[in-house]
């Protein structure tokens, strides 16, 4: 376990911050923005499109994070944007898809797991 790590304010900062911000910046984007500018096209389509370069951005993204790369990551955060891709086009509200953004950000210890604090199999 690599506990102590988070027992330093540089590492526990960056983390509580990024958890705050990255689920409003980028569910405005992949779900506002990129729905708005798709909404000509069939609901499946625009869900299957916005999830797969969801996907392949947090693939090219993280490419110096060991933890957040591979097809692990492209499957599950596909399978992410195809949930909340859907719930968006249910309720026309991403409120609910920002509070389940956070809660993946939060959990999986973003910063930490960015900043390859830890090793796969490992924490």
């Amino acid at each position: 376990m690599h506990y102590q790590t988070l027992g330093n304010w540089y590492i526990w900062l960056p983390w509580i911050v990024l958890t705050l911000i990255n689920p409003w910046i980028e569910e405005f984007y992949w779900r506002g923005l990129l729905f708005e500018y798709t909404k000509n096209w069939s609901n499946w389509k625009v869900v299957i499109f916005t999830s797969v370069v969801f996907a392949f951005s947090h693939a090219v993204f993280a490419v110096n994070s060991k933890l957040n790369s591979g097809l692990t990551v492209i499957i599950s955060t596909f399978i992410m944007g195809l949930i909340w891709g859907l719930v968006y086009k249910k309720t026309n509200s991403l409120r609910w898809i920002i509070v389940a953004h956070f809660l993946v950000d939060f959990f999986n210890l973003s910063a930490a797991s960015f900043l390859d604090l830890y090793e796969k199999g490992h924490w």
